[in-house]
């Protein structure tokens, strides 16, 4: 007869918990073969081949929906962009990592030589953890968000991009607008990453060179190693700048506008976002049980100021200023990155956080082993100036 295990059996084998075989069972992706006298829920081997099947899928940030809809497919499932999605997550987190190095490799270089100062040494510290930051914010959304669709999929729908279009992407990061959506773009596009960052321009580089035989017909890219706050932005060349999640990073924000400005074409337009608005009251909801008070009062706060002065550098610069909202959610199954994530959403709040840290890591997971997870809400902002 064949092996039978039991949801505990399953669930070590697995290194899951029991209450997340019976949450797969409840949500009709995972059955049991039969069940014993005593009442018990038996599997049999077909069940860990699913099982494995469901993580796999998990791990490569595919929503629960996603999963229930690509289980349906059979032999049909997109292995191969299942898989490149997998590396690409794992290329991130390389790339974090050796951003780290190269921030410690150059602040050791400088101290060798006496040449930096305290304030230095803080400016380069406070980029490094505004990148990490982010970059841990990405790949949480990456395998816990529950809208059905990336971030960086729907921004590429919002530049309507049209034949010969002319592009700037300013502070391009990893590039991730377009990795996304390389197939989607238009015929004779031009478009121009620029950051600061040289290791990600190369790596950028090396996908252009490898996949450029799959861009539409004269599609291309270039490539400029520059501080966008410094670099003289030509006159009047572009139909359309993108710049994503920027001003965080940047002093004079007025300065940089007007200089964007001066470069878009008659007709053309700026395409702006911010880093996501997270639900304050779907935080509180989560956390009063233990901090026993309201929190992110001052995170709100400061969002709130930085939303109205952004808004108003661009109705002051622009004749036209439009917003969409991008609403997605977070549901985090994990104790210890759920933990992360709200410790990292504000200084104050992770304060208060570590002082009960033993606590609240219990509280999360019971919480987690109870499920279901609670959703953390959030909207991402994106502007369109003319």
């Amino acid at each position: 007869m064949e092996k039978r295990y039991t949801a505990g059996e399953l669930a070590r084998w697995a290194g899951v918990s029991a209450r997340t075989i019976r949450f797969y069972e409840e949500k009709g992706i995972l059955r049991p073969r039969e069940r014993s006298a005593e009442g018990y829920r038996l599997y049999d081997d077909s069940a860990i081949l699913r099982l494995q099947e469901i993580l796999m899928l998990k791990y490569v940030g595919m929503s629960l929906e996603g999963i229930q809809q690509a289980l349906t497919q059979g032999e049909n499932l997109p292995v191969a962009e299942l898989l490149s999605r997998q590396r690409e997550l794992v290329l991130e987190e390389r790339r974090r990592l050796d951003h780290i190095l190269k921030v410690i490799d150059q602040a050791q270089r400088h101290c060798q030589g006496g040449q930096l100062p305290i304030s230095r040494f803080a400016e380069i510290m406070q980029l490094l953890t505004k990148n990490q930051q982010a970059n841990f914010r990405y790949s949480l959304y990456e395998r816990y968000g529950t809208s059905g669709q990336r971030w960086h999929e729907w921004l590429f729908q919002q530049l309507l991009l049209g034949p010969e279009t002319r592009v700037l992407d300013v502070g391009c990061g990893h590039g991730n607008v377009w990795r996304g959506s390389w197939r989607e773009i238009p015929v004779g596009c031009q478009i121009t990453l620029l950051d600061k960052e040289m290791d990600g321009l190369q790596y950028l580089h090396g996908i252009y060179l490898e996949r450029r035989r799959e861009l539409a017909e004269g599609a291309a890219f270039s490539f400029l190693c520059e501080d966008t706050e410094e670099w003289e932005c030509p006159a009047e060349r572009y139909d359309l700048i993108l710049a994503g999640h920027l001003w965080n990073y940047i002093r004079e924000k007025d300065g940089l506008l007007r200089k964007l400005h001066r470069g878009l074409a008659e007709g053309g337009r700026l395409v702006s976002t911010f880093t996501s608005k997270v639900s304050v009251g779907d935080v509180n909801r989560l956390l009063e049980p233990v901090l026993h008070r309201r929190v992110l009062e001052a995170y709100e706060e400061r969002r709130r100021d930085f939303v109205g002065q952004m808004e108003g550098l661009f109705a002051g610069e622009f004749a036209r200023v439009s917003r969409k909202v991008f609403r997605n959610g977070l549901r985090i199954d994990q104790a210890e990155q759920l933990l992360s994530y709200l410790c990292n959403l504000d200084g104050e709040l992770e304060a208060r956080i570590r002082t009960r840290e033993s606590e609240m890591r219990k509280y999360l997971q019971e919480l987690i082993r109870q499920g279901p997870v609670p959703e953390i809400g959030t909207e991402g902002y994106c502007y369109f100036c003319e």
